[in-house]
């Protein structure tokens, strides 16, 4: 078997330990003279594994100190997802299937498990918002920090990194729904939606929570259709190149 193979073994085995000893961020891992003897193979193999734990952001490796089991957070996930969009026909569709269900069950969660400390955290965005509402820089910036904090306010890690990790392509989508709102006069009704949903969650009513999200997502998602065919019919190249030179023509402006 090739190092390389081997390494990549190690590399699994060192996950499978970590999980298994339940390790959390700062824990350390065993010496690089331990491991060689856990999984019975040479230096430069575990070398191998833990410089790849690190390439993928699991463990912070010092020379002279064992490696240290880092905090998760979602950029994997965020990395595949660009990947996966980049050369999709309809990104922003393809964003908005993945996110609907996500956007869903973390209303229903939050009204089900949102403290009084996540509500006021909603409560004080939503000002932000109002105050930004005809704001085109800053609005969808905290229009995405509401639905993160909501996701934070459901207590599931796996849904916040997954929510966190589809910031960066939300971003698009949102800017290019807002644009479309302020084109078509449409400014402010997202804003009723919103406060529709924080009020679901802040009483608790799980229900009420995933209809009003139903209907914000529906209501985007109409949006990105629109949009979407609009850019297509008029650009050339794929709706990626498109989006990526109206970024760079707001950048210049």
């Amino acid at each position: 078997m090739t190092r390389t193979k081997l390494s990549l073994q190690i590399f699994d085995a060192m996950i499978a330990h970590i999980v298994d000893n339940d390790l959390q961020p700062g824990s350390a891992l065993p010496s690089t003279a331990a491991l060689c003897e856990q999984f019975a193979t040479s230096r430069p193999v575990v070398r191998e594994a833990l410089s790849a734990l690190e390439a993928v952001g699991l463990v912070e490796v010092h020379n002279g100190r064992n490696a240290v089991v880092k905090e998760l957070d979602g950029h994997l996930i965020k990395l595949f997802l660009s990947r996966v969009l980049h050369n999709n026909k309809r990104p922003l569709t393809d964003m908005m299937d993945v996110r609907v269900p996500l956007e869903v069950q973390a209303a229903r969660l939050a009204a089900e498990r949102a403290t009084v400390e996540d509500c006021r955290i909603l409560e004080d965005l939503l000002l932000q918002m109002d105050a930004a509402l005809l704001d085109t820089a800053n609005y969808p910036v905290l229009d995405i920090a509401f639905h993160l904090a909501i996701a934070r306010s459901t207590g599931n890690g796996a849904l916040e990194w997954f929510s966190d990790a589809l910031r960066h392509e939300l971003t698009t989508v949102m800017v290019e729904v807002r644009r479309y709102r302020e084109v078509n006069d449409l400014v402010g009704d997202e804003q009723q939606q919103h406060r529709r949903i924080a009020a679901a969650i802040r009483a608790g009513d799980v229900e009420g929570a995933e209809l009003a999200m139903r209907e914000h997502m529906k209501s985007s998602e109409g949006y990105v259709r629109m949009i979407e065919e609009s850019l297509l019919e008029v650009g050339d190249g794929t709706l990626r190149d498109i989006l990526a030179a109206r970024a760079s023509g707001a950048k210049g402006r």
